[in-house]
């Protein structure tokens, strides 16, 4: 009796390890290569597990195994989505040290680092650990962990329909991480390059000056600098930046209850 009701229970079961599984390869810190498959793996059916007791009162019982695998698309569709709205923050601090690190000559760093799989600099990974700490500061993994189970009430297994405002949803995010990373780089980038102009000057006014061993030097002590002061000072825009993803999330869910209700 055990074995046919564990039958009977593990294609809804799979359903809630499709929108888990879409989750934790959207979040970066899980997606990494530096993070082991097997744990990933044993982190997506533990918290499976933790939710499958609320979620199984809102999934048929009489879910075919071929009816669970089409709705599994769906399923892992939303935990994208879910992921994009939680590591907003995270992508938006990495395409900043990125833009930083091309404009002081730390992307070098990527030729001669050849211990991991991804290219990164330091000042990615810098960005990234800043916006980790904020991230666990304000409590942003309990918020996520809500966010999730209120998709699951708002938006039941086998009751997603894509319309617009997933699109909307997706491109608004994007907009948005490119706009926060602008604002993360763009002090940093405005000093360096009127670094490069200054060193453009010396260099007419002094042709014996090395430019190349100061200017390199001078820009990254620029970088640093600057660096520093934005990640003292970009506390707020990190803040609002997770609560704005994470809110566009949950009026998404409701818009997509209310469609499926309606449709």
């Amino acid at each position: 009796m055990g074995l046919l009701r564990f039958e009977m229970l593990l294609p809804a079961f799979a359903l809630v390890v499709a929108r888990m599984a879409g989750i934790l390869i959207a979040v970066p810190m899980l997606a990494s290569n530096q993070v082991p498959r097997l744990p990933r793996v044993l982190l997506v059916v533990v918290l499976s597990l933790m939710a499958f007791p609320v979620v199984a009162p809102r999934i048929p019982q009489t879910l075919s195994l071929g009816q669970a695998g089409v709705g599994m698309v769906g399923e892992f569709i939303i935990g994208e989505l879910l992921g994009l709205a939680a590591g907003g923050v995270f992508f938006a601090a990495q395409i900043a040290g990125k833009i930083v690190s091309h404009q002081s000559g730390f992307a070098l760093g990527q030729v001669f680092n050849p211990l991991f799989d991804e290219e990164f600099t330091v000042l990615d990974q810098l960005w990234f650990f800043v916006a980790f700490m904020f991230f666990l500061a304000l409590r942003g993994h309990l918020a996520v962990v809500m966010l999730v189970l209120r998709s699951f009430e708002h938006v039941p297994p086998l009751t997603f329909l894509a319309d617009q405002s997933v699109a909307d949803f997706a491109l608004g995010m994007t907009r948005s991480m490119f706009d926060v990373a602008l604002r993360l780089s763009g002090p940093a980038v405005l000093a360096l390059l009127l670094a490069s102009l200054v060193m453009g000057f010396l260099t007419k006014s002094m042709p014996q000056l090395n430019v190349i061993s100061v200017g390199f030097s001078f820009k990254i002590f620029i970088a640093l600098f600057l660096v520093a002061v934005t990640i003292g000072a970009s506390d707020n825009l990190m803040t609002d930046t997770l609560a704005d993803g994470l809110d566009q999330a949950g009026r998404l869910f409701e818009h997509l209850a209310e469609a499926a209700t309606h449709g």
